[in-house]
């Protein structure tokens, strides 16, 4: 799988681009603050509809300058991605806009974002646009994905599992629509508004949807599971063990539907004191969480920033296996100023993992780095490698 085309129109400073990349090693380089990681979270927005950096999307738009108030008076501020994916099974274009409101007397400020979803030319939603064009994503702050809060790996284990397989955001959506209706029934359980028994048909629901969210969820990290070990001792030179394991509130182990909806009925139905008390479900994926052990120690608390971030690509070194396994076909991999972080042997073995041909599958990676081009003449990979330079918003092969 690998982008043939992509088209990108006033994102972030992106004025006008379009590449005709082919597959394999992509290469993109230039200073600080020039484009580089808005161009890999482009291709991300249209994998996943989400930008891995931001929840704002006005913040995707590139603002127009006072020089061009008079146009931004008749056109509102807007934005335009579009993509070509080659399948196994064919092409696929992609194309994503975000129009915003005019706020502000210039009109050079974006309000409210109003966002358009196509697949081959027919208007769809986000569950028709997601798993078309598979990734994985990794960048220097995804080291949070050990070190902090665990909203930030529940939103992981749903936007890979959801890349992965359309039924698990189906499923994810629907969960959360019945969650917020049973937490307002909840408020209304405490304040005697309303009998416990109301609850009944949104605990069902949630109970038939959040179970299928966990069997997924505890799929893959029990998959991952099993390849993070040698991946970590192979990236970190160490004999140390390490071990992805996930914490559920409802069931640790079982992935057979009917066993986790019964698990989930008792969990529920213990702590349904507590829930109407506190006006809030405590018992559901919503509340889980994962952690990273090394050599049984808790590396989400006692892990060094090092550690962690090693522990974090092992991880998603060990995710591009499980999508290739789940999806049938290499996922494109994004690599986000990650290469100029390690010393030279795990930057060869992260590059030989991600960048080595596959019998009968097409690849492309897409790596940015500060570092001159001079820097990467010495490694095979990346002297066949496509090579941009990003100055300002342009880009150019270099």
């Amino acid at each position: 799988m690998w982008l043939s085309q992509l088209t990108l129109v006033n994102f972030r400073n992106f004025r006008a681009v379009r590449l005709e990349p082919q597959p394999g090693l992509l290469l993109f380089s230039g200073p600080n603050g020039q484009g580089k990681t808005n161009l890999l979270e482009a291709v991300y927005v249209l994998a996943t509809t989400r930008s891995p950096r931001t929840s704002v999307e006005r913040e995707l738009l590139c603002w127009r300058p006072a020089e061009d108030a008079d146009l931004a008076a008749v056109v509102p501020p807007f934005a335009r991605l579009e993509s070509r994916v080659r399948r196994r099974d064919g092409e696929v274009h992609l194309e994503l806009t975000f129009e915003a409101e005019r706020a502000g007397n210039n009109g050079a400020t974006p309000g409210a974002v109003t966002r358009g979803i196509k697949v081959n030319g027919l208007a769809t939603r986000a569950t028709g646009l997601v798993g078309q064009l598979p990734v994985v994503y990794f960048s220097p702050g995804d080291v949070d994905l050990a070190g902090g809060p665990p909203a930030g790996r529940r939103q992981y284990l749903n936007l890979a599992n959801s890349q992965a397989s359309p039924s698990h955001l189906r499923a994810l959506q629907r969960y959360n629509r019945v969650l917020l209706q049973r937490n307002q029934v909840l408020r209304l359980v405490r304040e005697r508004r309303q009998s416990s028994s109301a609850l009944e048909p949104w605990t069902e629901q949630m109970v038939e949807w959040g179970a299928q969210i966990l069997r997924q969820r505890l799929a893959m990290v029990s998959d991952v599971d099993r390849r993070i070990a040698g991946i970590f001792r192979d990236l970190a030179g160490t004999s140390e063990t390490l071990r992805v394991v996930y914490r559920s509130t409802v069931c640790d182990t079982s992935t057979d539907t009917v066993a986790l909806i019964e698990s989930f009925r008792e969990r529920q139905a213990t702590m349904g004191a507590r829930e109407v008390d506190q006006a809030v479900s405590l018992v559901g994926p919503h509340r889980d969480d994962f952690t990273f052990y090394l050599d049984g120690v808790d590396l989400n608390t006692y892990g060094s920033r090092g550690q962690q971030r090693l522990a974090v690509l092992a991880l998603k070194l060990a995710e591009a296996d499980w999508m290739r396994d789940e999806i049938g076909e290499l996922p494109v991999v994004l690599l986000d100023d990650v290469l100029s972080e390690l010393d030279p042997q795990r930057r060869e073995y992260v590059l030989r993992r991600v960048a080595q041909p596959e019998a009968s599958q097409q690849r492309q990676v897409w790596i940015t780095s500060t570092e001159a081009n001079e820097h990467w003449q010495t490694h095979d990979l990346l002297r066949a490698a496509q090579r941009y330079l990003i100055d300002a918003g342009r880009v150019r092969t270099a």
